[in-house]
């Protein structure tokens, strides 16, 4: 599936850590808060029931032990002493009381075992049945509770300080994510060139010390890149200077033995030696001007050109170099190719690629040369009759200091692919099919636009 048949989807929204932190602190305020008045209502609820079952056990012995007559007035003066409703019940009689009282009919049910029953109107009863029989009943109200949860006020209280602890752990929370979202954010420019934003260094906590280390590898980070690009800039100087000057040292040579065999040489030697210095020199130049196309490379100054009269003009010079290493140029233009392009730079590329046509043919060959105009680009391309290019430089194409040829720099492709990128373009390699090499330099002919087709070499 390619890029653009993927349909982009709505980014999926995540909670901040701060305010999970808050809801997770307010969730358990509330929850512990909760649970807190339930264990604590509880435990009142089972004392007062205890303290009343024992009241009431209490009571009952004492009726027994003072054999007093069973009467309304007992009845009233033993529940002012117990703080209950004290009732008596013979068996198949109606319940006697004080004055006034009232027995929920309900309570007459109840067994009479000395424990705690709850009635449907909120009260507790406890009944104890006495050696002749007799029941006696003891009623009050159900224990109070420790907070009424049905009065404004109570959660009024409850509400304030629920929203005191999730602003306590929203306070908490910030403290925490913020700090990190800071070391977050600089995380990607770490041993970049940028400067840092403010990390909480002063802090003395854990965060601090993250902060702090950070610091410290960003700055450790950043003095090893600068060793490093100082030590490739040295490394690369060396290899420039040592490839630079093995390849000067041969057409050196060959333009000191022409210049000793100039002195007693007749006119046609004469000539053919004075060709062949002139063809050294040209090659030596055009060494240097690959070295410094490659060590500062400048924008290119665009004007309107044709690049097919470039091409011819190029050819026509090295000509007499093609003919010494027993090469044919071919090249027929088939109309103009206007195009916007640097001529000094595009008669680099030009002059780069052929020479490179020529060195790979040894016993001689072909170079057929076309410029191509193809719309919004213009195309360059050089077939040659050598062996091709190797699997390694086909990989490696245009790569800074890769060459198979013995004594050879690696930067002429490279200055070549530099060129094409500068105007926009492209290098593309490949073998012929008939054998030989196949390279294609591709160049926008507007300024800032990348117009170049996506065709085969």
């Amino acid at each position: 599936m390619s890029p653009a048949a993927i349909q982009p989807t709505a980014p999926r929204r995540h909670a901040r850590l701060a305010v999970w932190m808050a809801m997770s602190v307010g969730a358990f305020v509330l929850a512990g808060s909760l649970s807190l008045v339930l264990a604590f209502q509880h435990n009142v609820d089972r004392e007062e029931r205890r303290s009343f079952e024992a009241a009431a056990l209490s009571n009952a012995r004492f009726l027994e032990h003072g054999r007093l007559p069973r009467s309304d007035r007992l009845a009233a003066d033993l529940g002012r002493i117990s703080g209950a409703r004290v009732f008596f019940q013979s068996p198949n009689a109606a319940p006697v009381g004080a004055p006034g009282d009232r027995l929920d009919p309900a309570a007459l049910e109840a067994p009479c075992d000395g424990r705690v029953k709850p009635l449907s109107n909120g009260e507790w009863v406890v009944g104890l049945v006495e050696k002749n029989g007799d029941r006696i009943l003891f009623v009050r109200p159900a224990a109070s509770r420790m907070l009424a949860m049905d009065r404004p006020d109570t959660w009024l209280a409850l509400g304030g300080f629920w929203l005191l602890s999730l602003a306590l752990g929203w306070g908490l929370a910030r403290r925490v994510t913020r700090p990190i979202q800071s070391l977050a954010a600089s995380l990607p420019q770490v041993g970049t060139e940028c400067e840092l934003p403010e990390l909480p260094v002063t802090r003395r906590d854990e965060i601090g010390s993250l902060a702090r280390t950070l610091v410290h590898t960003h700055d450790s980070l950043r003095e090893e890149r600068e060793r490093r690009r100082q030590a490739e800039r040295h490394a690369m100087l060396g290899r420039m200077t040592a490839s630079l000057a093995h390849e000067v040292r041969n057409p050196l040579a060959a333009i000191r033995l022409h210049a000793q065999l100039l002195e007693n040489a007749d006119p046609a030697e004469a000539a053919v030696s004075r060709s062949l210095i002139e063809s050294e020199a040209a090659r030596i130049e055009s060494l240097v001007a690959q070295w410094v196309a490659h060590a500062k490379a400048l924008p290119p100054v665009r004007v309107p050109l044709d690049l097919a009269g470039l091409v011819a003009e190029t050819v026509r010079l090295l000509e007499p170099q093609a003919r010494h290493a027993g090469v044919t140029l071919e090249f027929f233009p088939e109309c103009p190719v206007e195009m916007s392009g640097d001529s000094d730079r595009l008669r680099q590329v030009v002059g780069n690629l052929l020479l490179n046509s020529i060195q790979a043919m040894p016993h001689g060959g072909r170079v057929r040369i076309s410029a191509r105009d193809e719309g919004g680009a213009a195309a360059l391309v050089v077939d040659d009759e050598g062996s091709g290019f190797s699997p390694a430089a086909l990989a490696k194409a245009g790569e800074a200091f890769f060459s198979e040829k013995e004594g050879g720099m690696g930067l002429g492709l490279t200055v070549v692919r530099e060129i094409c990128e500068a105007h926009d373009g492209a290098l593309r390699i490949s073998n012929r099919p008939d054998g030989g090499a196949r390279v294609r330099a591709e160049f926008s002919k507007n300024p800032g636009r990348k117009s170049v087709p996506e065709t085969n070499p």
